[in-house]
């Protein structure tokens, strides 16, 4: 997509999911956080795959092969550990770490993006507490990658 910017937009919506969380509208919180979520995965990954893929191209591709399925996502990350880990411990060790360490609570991506739809009263104040903790850390992961000249 034209002036698609995964940083920028995971930043917007945690913002907005903070907002919306402070406001007791947790089904929207949620939301956000998901999407924060999401945004931020993609940004990581973006840069972690763009080590081993020297094609724009092919980045290209991968970055758009998500949409909004957190599942396809996560299921490249369980394999980047798996299987990348060694190459980006020693290209980014803090980042491998950090990464290998990482917790994310299941609801973060169950039923996303379909929950948008959902009625009112799904999501309780803890559930958008789990979405946020897990948001910000992967907003923090974004932004020391950035502040550290990784994206």
């Amino acid at each position: 997509m034209a002036g698609e910017d995964f940083y920028e937009a995971a930043v917007r919506h945690w913002i907005d999911g903070i907002i919306l969380e402070e406001q007791k509208e947790y089904d929207n919180a949620v939301c956000m956080q998901g999407f924060a979520a999401e945004c931020a995965l993609k940004k990581i990954m973006e840069k972690v795959r763009s080590i081993k893929m020297r094609d724009s191209d092919e980045i290209e591709k991968y970055k758009k092969g998500y949409s909004h399925l957190g599942e396809a996502m996560m299921r490249d990350i369980q394999i980047m550990l798996l299987v990348d880990m060694e190459l980006l411990a020693i290209l980014e060790p803090s980042c491998a770490l950090k990464l290998s360490k990482m917790e994310l609570p299941h609801i973060l991506f169950q039923d996303h993006p379909e929950r948008r739809y959902f009625r009112d009263g799904t999501y309780t104040k803890a559930d958008a507490e789990d979405c946020r903790k897990a948001a910000d850390s992967l907003i923090k992961e974004m932004l020391y990658m950035r502040v550290d000249g990784y994206l």
